[in-house]
């Protein structure tokens, strides 16, 4: 990152913070002890202390009390953290205008307004499915969260870009170089030893460090969860492929449809008369009312969850800063570091023991990270541009042309990159 700015280096240490934030914040929530029976009618005077961090993801927590287990209200939060990026679209949009004011300005912020002022130039429904993509793919991740190690949680959501390059192929008629498919391959065996640490590398750990409830079926969680990203990274490519829209309100307005989505959600959880937790007498999936009443007992909670609502704003902010000022190969990096901050403070707080298996595992995943971004050309194997390394797409190029309507940006852009964040990517514009 040489001949960076210190306002570049600004907004690269913020994007690292806030993203580190966000997982480390809906992890500290999920560990805090909350009263057991507490209801608008009968609020509990039961003083829960917080989980230490040596404690078990099952939790140590005193009598009448238990672990805060709300992985689809944290959802919910990070859709609100993701509608407020709709107020930051707007901040900008006036300062674009403000700007504008000024003659010797005009031709500088006229180019930005066409192009981040096309609020009405697309339909809004076109973010409802990628939306409810997002929404069941946030709720699977936070529910594997609840059960798995935040480090093993975050390198798994690497799993990605298999994904997403397989269903770009099959869905969108792509082409995939040699280069991706190694990547690819190598982002697989990252996984599986991530994965596999987390079952094998902590068997004979210290007795103080974390022992989440069920890391196996956690991590089945957050691999599932990425098919589900993979899917609405494609379908937003496929809808918007047609449109110039702004990075922030792409963001804003997937908040928007996310919520309203698990609003209804979370309303039939409540009533599903099946399920863990308990709603009014019956047993439900998840009970919202208990979890906004926990929220207030507690004020490392409040923070907690604010802290989840607040960095996935700012994070998105950050991030889509760091790819227009300098690149989206500098967002992957930073992500990647991102990974190894949480990691690292998981170890410091005695969340998870130090497992040499996942360090390989996650060396394997960042060097699949690299090649499949073109960032790294291995000889024999080249790049992109090695037309004799070309893999031929299951579609025809004229086919999805008449299927889209026109270019996509994978045919406009050859090399692909996979940025993920909070769920997707956005570099820049989605042309």
């Amino acid at each position: 990152m040489g001949g960076m700015t210190g306002g570049q280096y600004l907004l690269a240490f913020a994007m690292l913070v806030t993203g580190s934030i966000n997982t480390i914040s809906t992890k500290l929530a999920d560990v805090q002890c909350v009263p057991t029976k507490i209801s608008l009618d009968s609020p509990s005077h039961v003083n829960c202390d917080i989980v230490h961090t040596n404690s078990t993801s099952a939790g140590v927590c005193p009598a009448g009390c238990t672990t805060f287990n709300h992985p689809f209200f944290q959802a919910a939060g990070m859709f609100i953290g993701e509608l407020l990026c709709i107020i930051a679209f707007r901040a900008t949009l006036l300062c674009a205008a403000s700007k504008a004011r000024d003659t010797s300005l005009v031709d500088e912020s006229s180019e930005y307004s066409e192009e981040a002022g096309l609020e009405e130039g697309f339909p809004p429904y076109i973010f409802a499915l990628p939306a409810l993509c997002d929404m069941v793919a946030t709720s699977m991740m936070y529910l594997g969260l609840t059960m798995t190690y935040a480090s093993v949680f975050q390198m798994l959501r690497g799993s990605v870009v298999v994904f997403t390059g397989l269903l770009s192929i099959i869905m969108l008629g792509k082409k995939l170089w040699m280069c991706h498919m190694v990547g690819m391959f190598l982002v697989t065996a990252g996984a599986f030893v991530v994965g596999l640490s987390s079952v094998l590398g902590h068997d004979g750990g210290s007795a103080g460090a974390a022992k989440p409830s069920h890391p196996v079926l956690g991590n089945i969680f957050v691999v599932c969860a990425q098919v589900v990203v993979s899917t609405q990274m494609v379908v937003e490519e496929k809808f918007l492929s047609r449109y110039r829209v702004s990075a922030l309100q792409a963001v804003g307005w997937e908040g928007l449809w996310g919520l309203l989505f698990l609003s209804i959600a979370l309303t039939g959880m409540y009533f599903s008369q099946v399920g863990p937790d308990i709603c009014d007498g019956h047993a439900c999936i998840e009970n919202a009312v208990e979890a906004v009443l926990q929220v207030q007992t507690s004020p490392v909670l409040m923070a907690a969850v604010l802290g989840n609502v607040g960095s996935i704003a700012f994070f998105n902010y950050f991030g889509i800063s760091v790819t227009q000022t300098m690149s989206a190969t500098h967002r992957m990096v930073l992500d990647s570091l991102r990974t190894m901050v949480i990691w690292a403070f998981s170890l410091v707080v005695g969340w998870q023991d130090f497992a040499p298996l996942q360090v390989v595992g996650f060396a394997i995943l960042f060097l699949g990270t690299l090649i499949y971004n073109e960032l790294l050309i291995i000889p024999g194997v080249g790049g992109g541009e090695a037309g004799n390394n070309l893999i031929e797409t299951l579609v025809e190029d004229d086919e999805v042309d008449g299927l889209l309507g026109g270019q996509s940006r994978w045919q406009q852009s050859e090399r692909p990159q996979v940025n993920v964040r909070g769920g997707r990517s956005y570099d820049g514009t989605i042309n």
